[in-house]
């Protein structure tokens, strides 16, 4: 019996290699989802409910559902307007939801209760699943937003949108006043949804964009995940002591290609005899399946699986990055640095080492150590001109093909600003939640042909052959 309690009481952990695998397909959203159709409808068959469930809460993980707050003089359906040609969201009104009353009954829809009934009655139409909406003048006070929560009417964004100082001190009518005492409780009922856009000088369209870009991050559902990072940028963008500083600053481990390279060289191993082979052969270029074999062996190693990792120079082309993605643990976060070539140029080509302290120079910023008869400089000699031209211009080629696999997934960030502020975007990257995108597919999908499928007799039946003999499903509506 004592065994039995310490068993039970035992911390369950989940093994790392099955958090990639949740992370990609998303069955914490997916979860979520699904239970809270379940709590909020509360059917008397939940497996049947859950059943005919699955599809909806699998398709409402990626469609954004948003509320506009903002001042009443500001144009929110214009907005709204302009929400639905960037991400496809239907605007949804006051208006909207009196069409669906009677018109005995038109005057109704003031109610909380009875708008949040409306609006369920809507979303469970069918009408809104595909699209998503954006509610534009709806809830208009905490006690609506409530009403709407206890029905199941939950956003995935909420975005309350902030005037200038000027011009808030210009509007000081009725309106205004009654907007500033409402837009406490609002606040309050949203408060962990809450997103805020300065409108400043922004014309309407450009706050428009701004706001479908904030669609695009994802809320965080409090899934257990540790960071994968692919830092992707041409050599002298910096990024082998960005990936050393966020490596200290979040515990991963540093991956560097060219050092677990020499690594795997060193090791007595096949691999290692394979490498020196290729090493002695006058340098023969490695293949992609060799080098992918290096960076699996290591990641996974348990230092990798337990703290996470940020991996620096590879993967150097599209191929290379599609094997990446079809290792046990690939990648959640790409990250590629924007800065310019001539800049990285000028940073390899300046940079020199002291032969005695091996610490590192630029010559451009330390003139007066090229002529100090006591410190001795030399070269790389991967920095040698040729060497530099030749890295820089197979990066050109790759970099556009690589962005363009990764798609939505990639988060670009702007590596010519100062190293302080670019350590803090990155850093501020990885605090958000993943980009809102489906999973990379590095291979495609065989095609097959209907004719080389062959009936075997031991194939389940089609299940609607019982629909004679047994008792019908109840048909559930979801929001």
């Amino acid at each position: 019996m004592c065994d039995f309690e310490g068993t039970t009481r035992r911390l369950l952990t989940i093994p790392p290699n099955f958090v990639p695998y949740m992370e990609k397909h998303r069955l914490y959203e997916f979860f979520y989802e699904l239970v809270t159709q379940l709590l909020i409808q509360k059917p008397e068959d939940p497996i049947v409910f859950m059943k005919q469930c699955i599809q909806h809460a699998i398709r409402k993980r990626d469609i954004p559902r948003i509320i506009l707050i903002a001042p009443p003089s500001f144009d929110k359906l214009t907005l709204a307007k302009i929400l639905q040609e960037k991400i496809g969201n239907r605007p949804v009104t006051l208006k909207d939801l009196r069409a669906l009353t009677s018109v005995e009954n038109t005057c109704c829809c003031y109610n909380a209760n009875e708008i949040a009934m409306r609006m369920k009655e809507m979303l469970m139409s069918g009408i809104l699943h595909e699209s998503g909406w954006t509610l534009v003048d709806i809830p208009r006070s905490k006690k609506e937003a409530r009403a709407m929560q206890r029905v199941g009417v939950i956003p995935t964004h909420v975005i309350q949108i902030i005037p200038s100082n000027a011009e808030d001190e210009i509007q000081k009518d009725v309106e205004q006043c009654n907007y500033k005492r409402t837009l406490r409780g609002l606040r309050e009922a949203y408060a962990n949804l809450l997103i805020e856009v300065k409108a400043g000088v922004k014309t309407i369209q450009e706050l428009g964009e701004d706001c479908a870009a904030l669609t695009k991050i994802r809320r965080h559902y409090g899934a257990p995940s540790l960071f994968r990072i692919a830092l992707i940028g041409p050599r002298g963008s910096d990024r082998r002591s960005l990936a050393k500083h966020v490596s200290e600053r979040f515990n991963l481990v540093h991956v560097d290609f060219n050092y677990i390279l020499e690594q795997a060289c060193s090791q007595e191993t096949a691999l290692g005899e394979m490498l020196r082979l290729c090493k002695h052969r006058c340098g023969q270029k490695l293949k992609s399946e060799t080098r992918i074999q290096i960076v699996e062996q290591y990641v996974l190693g348990s230092e990798c699986l337990k703290k996470g990792w940020i991996l620096t120079d590879y993967p150097k082309t599209m191929e290379e990055f599609k094997l990446l993605d079809m290792i046990p643990t690939p990648p959640n976060r790409i990250i590629i640095l924007k800065v310019d070539a001539q800049r990285c140029r000028e940073r390899l080509l300046n940079r020199r080492y002291n032969v005695i302290t091996g610490s590192e120079y630029n010559l451009a910023s330390c003139e007066s150590l090229v002529t100090d008869p006591d410190c001795k400089l030399d070269i790389y000699p991967k920095d040698y001109k040729d060497v530099v031209e030749q890295d820089l211009l197979e990066y050109e080629e790759n970099i556009e093909a690589i962005m363009r696999y990764a798609g939505e997934t990639a988060s670009v960030i702007d590596a010519m600003d100062e190293r302080k502020c670019v350590r803090e975007n990155l850093e501020a990257c990885l605090m958000r939640p993943g980009p809102s995108a489906k999973p990379r597919i590095p291979q495609s999908p065989s095609i097959i042909d209907p004719m080389d499928i062959e009936f075997d007799p031991d194939d389940e039946p089609d299940p609607k052959i019982f629909d004679d003999i047994r008792a019908s499903e109840p048909k559930y509506s979801f929001i």
